[in-house]
């Protein structure tokens, strides 16, 4: 394991200049290693972060650095021990080396693990990791001394294993897709540790480790010079339409923005700023309840059962054009920012951007470099996972990056989806615990029912939710005030929604996906039009469906309604008289079972594909949708059943004028068959 045991030592002692560049290469052996492991563990658990080459150099480079550092003190220790007690301190040595490696290499998952445990259980994590780590030092320790001696070329043989695994990882994460492409690259990860071994055999160490290390350095440096942000050619700056900001809200609720003053209403300056020059929607409804297939919706007109978007591993398709890809096409500048690991490109989101930074800023993972890189140099590598303010940080930043340009802009803020965390100044009771709730194995266990929070606990869960939204609206006053400076924001078109609200136990569930109830589906939406030529108020249900269309109609873009599943918003404000009603259709739900909910006639029906249980609201009587009258109503959840159907099957004939497959489970739903062999097809 060391190369103190890599020959029978002479009797006379060594040299100490030879000593000297023992301890040298141990060090940098054991730091290459290290670094690699450490990163390649990282990657396993936070693989976005190192999607391309360029993102690797750097953490990696100071981990190394970091590791380096260390190893060469742990080791000077060790040597400083040998020759204090007149002994070969080889075997101390390999077990300082496993200690160090295994301890890095851990050190990724160890956080993880303590992150996702309880307060009680992170200790228990921690005192595993370190007995494990400890034990096999041991075991290292015991084996050198009875060894006696090992290969010196294990000192060259663990950094280029170490990066071989790195590379195989990173290979299979990012370029290999299928089973048959991850088989590949496990055998050319294979082949990688058998060269390892031949150079290792065949090179000597110091050359082995000098290479690597100019490597890692050397790639670092070209790291440092690459700049992150997409080369763009410059637009022309005269141009007749206006900028487009889009501004979607994660998991906000419509009554706490829209509603009448009261306990629910959170104040928002901000907001209200920007909804009183607009055209606002108070009855706007979400086309799903979590938000892939909400904002799937949002962005290209079209309804779930469509563009298929409805779960977690699901991706849009490329055949179909979102607003993005339009509005390029048009000439816009087009770029989207924000946060939510749903939106990111690997899911298709990034469809007809120019830039796409979902998360906001650079994301460099967890891995040791990393974390010294945050310290050292913020600007460059921001937190974890950006916060509001940094999302809004960014987005003034691309405001002055192309404020000359005809520019499309799409914020997405992630508050205030739990787990609930507002600063304190945003909260009306900072002083109260807890300051933070809504951790996942919290929220796994409140949705399975096997933990019930008292009224005290959901009242401060409420408060958390809405310090939340205060600081969201102070951090969206940055991004319209800088629209206001640069003499953008009278000309814009300024586009406000949410992709869903958000359950508090009114119908016996916390949080959302699982429902179709208006908690969770009402979401604002408003058109801020430029010059803010109009400024009004709808109350006639619509859905976030409509979005696509109602911005290229302002725009005065051409689009086909045959091809989408919305229908433009202007004619509820430029001829009244003319907008009609339609029913609005939900679906994609999360977990829990899949259901399907159409608003229709001031009522509203929820069907359960999986039992085939129906329940009917009257909106106007009852619009907490707390008592179904599906028993008294008979004729109105046939129609709601009709309508479903027929819902149905436009999605499937669009699907099919769009080249699209049949989307899982649009035909194979048991209950919608069945509804057919009784006669819920149709609309007459």
């Amino acid at each position: 394991m060391h190369a103190c045991l890599a020959e029978p030592r002479p009797t006379t002692r060594m040299s100490s200049r030879s000593e000297r560049a023992l301890l040298l290469w141990t060090a940098l052996s054991s730091a290459l290693t290290a670094a690699g492991l450490n990163l390649a563990t990282s990657v396993l658990d936070h693989p976005r972060a190192f999607d391309s080459w360029p993102a690797l150099g750097l953490p990696l480079a100071a981990g190394y650095a970091l590791l380096a550092a260390i190893s060469l003190i742990v080791f000077g220790v060790t040597a400083a021990l040998g020759r204090w007690r007149g002994r070969d301190a080889g075997w101390l040595a390999a077990a300082t080396y496993v200690a160090l490696v295994l301890a890095a290499a851990l050190a990724p998952l160890i956080e993880v693990g303590m992150r996702e445990a309880s307060a009680e259980r992170a200790g228990v994590v921690l005192v595993c990791a370190t007995g494990f780590v400890v034990s096999a030092a041991l075991a290292a320790h015991a084996f050198a001394r009875a060894a006696g001696a090992a290969g010196s070329d294990v000192l060259a043989l663990l950094p280029l294993a170490s990066a071989s695994i790195l590379g195989t990882l990173w290979l299979i994460e990012y370029r290999s897709e299928g089973p048959g492409a991850r088989a590949l690259v496990l055998l050319a990860g294979a082949a990688a540790l058998a060269a390892s071994v031949w150079v290792a055999r065949r090179c000597a160490t110091p050359r082995v480790l000098a290479a690597l290390s100019a490597l890692v350095l050397g790639y670092a440096g070209l790291d440092a010079l690459h700049d992150p942000r997409p080369a763009l050619a410059p637009l022309a700056a005269a141009w007749d339409r206006p900028p487009v900001v889009l501004i979607t809200v994660d998991t906000l609720r419509a009554d706490r923005v829209l509603g009448p003053d009261g306990p629910r209403r959170v104040p928002t300056p901000a907001i209200d700023g920007l909804l009183a020059d607009s055209v606002v929607f108070s009855e706007a409804r979400a086309a799903a309840p979590w938000t892939k297939p909400s904002l799937a919706t949002l962005l290209t007109g079209l309804a779930p059962l469509v563009h298929g978007t409805t779960n977690r591993r699901a991706r849009l398709p490329r055949e179909i054009d979102t607003l993005a890809e339009r509005l390029r096409a048009a000439g816009y500048r087009t770029g989207g920012l924000g946060l939510n690991a749903h939106l990111e490109p690997a899911f298709g989101f990034d469809q007809g951007f120019d830039a796409y930074a979902f998360p906001a800023r650079p994301d460099y993972g967890i891995a040791l470099g990393a974390r010294v890189l945050e310290r050292l140099v913020p600007a460059r590598f921001p937190e974890l996972f950006p916060s509001t303010a940094a999302i809004a940080g960014a987005a003034v930043d691309w405001i002055d990056d192309h404020a000359q340009e005809p520019f499309f802009l799409w914020v997405h803020v992630l508050d205030p989806h739990w787990p609930y965390e507002p600063p304190a100044e945003w909260l009306a009771h900072p002083e109260l615990e807890p300051r933070r709730w809504g951790e996942p194995a919290m929220v796994t266990s409140v949705q399975a029912g096997n933990v019930k929070p008292g009224q005290a606990e959901r009242e401060r869960v409420a408060e958390l939710y809405a310090g939340e939204i205060r600081y969201v609206d102070a951090e969206l006053a940055r991004v319209l005030a800088a629209l206001r400076e640069r003499g953008l924001y009278e000309r814009a078109l300024i586009v406000f929604a949410s992709d869903h609200g958000e359950e508090f136990w009114e119908h016996g569930r916390y949080e959302h996906g699982h429902t179709l109830y208006d908690e969770v589906l009402r979401v604002p939406l408003a058109f801020k039009l430029s010059g803010a030529e109009v400024r009004t108020r709808v109350d006639a249900p619509v859905s976030t469906a409509a979005l696509m269309p109602t911005v290229l109609d302002l725009l005065g873009l051409p689009f086909d309604e045959q091809q989408l599943s919305s229908r433009s918003l202007a004619p509820w404000w430029r001829a009244p008289d003319e907008a009609r009603v339609e029913p609005l259709f939900a679906a994609g739900t999360y977990y829990f079972g899949e259901k399907r909910g159409v608003v229709f006639d001031g009522k509203k029906l929820v069907l359960e594909l999986d039992t085939g249980r129906s329940e009917l609201y009257d909106l106007t009587r009852d619009p907490r949708e707390l008592s179904s009258i599906a028993a008294a109503a008979p004729e109105a959840v046939r129609r709601g059943l009709q309508l479903l159907c027929a819902w149905q099957d436009a999605c499937a004939e669009l699907r099919g004028r769009l080249g699209l497959a049949v989307a899982e489970g649009e035909t194979g739903s048991e209950a919608l068959r069945a509804m057919r062999a009784l006669g819920y097809a149709g609309t007459e």
